[in-house]
């Protein structure tokens, strides 16, 4: 089982004036697409052998398309089998090697 669980900071999300929808929706789509199903708001789930590429994937898309993404969520984690990433964490890490400012 694979859970990418998304929360966000409500305060940042209003000072850019978006909502969760907003940011939520990408994640949607994926979804959709991939037969991910969204379990509870900003909880999606996935079976199988493939939820890490899935789930996994889509963190690196949306931090790769939109750097500004990270900056909304308080918590940001994939849990596949128990073992759990920090996606804000890695992002971060990832973006200090880049050299990209968020």
């Amino acid at each position: 089982m694979g859970r990418l669980t998304f929360v966000f900071n409500q305060d940042r999300l209003k000072a850019e004036n978006k909502t969760e929808n907003d940011l939520l929706h990408p994640m949607r789509v994926f979804a959709q697409e991939h037969g991910i199903q969204e379990t509870d708001n900003g909880v999606f789930e996935l079976d199988g052998n493939n939820a890490f590429a899935l789930l996994g994937g889509f963190v690196a898309d949306i931090t790769d398309e939109d750097h500004s993404y990270v900056k909304f969520l308080d918590k940001w984690e994939l849990d596949v089998g128990g073992i759990i990433d920090d996606c804000i964490a890695d992002t971060l890490d990832w973006y200090k090697e880049e050299g990209i400012m968020v």
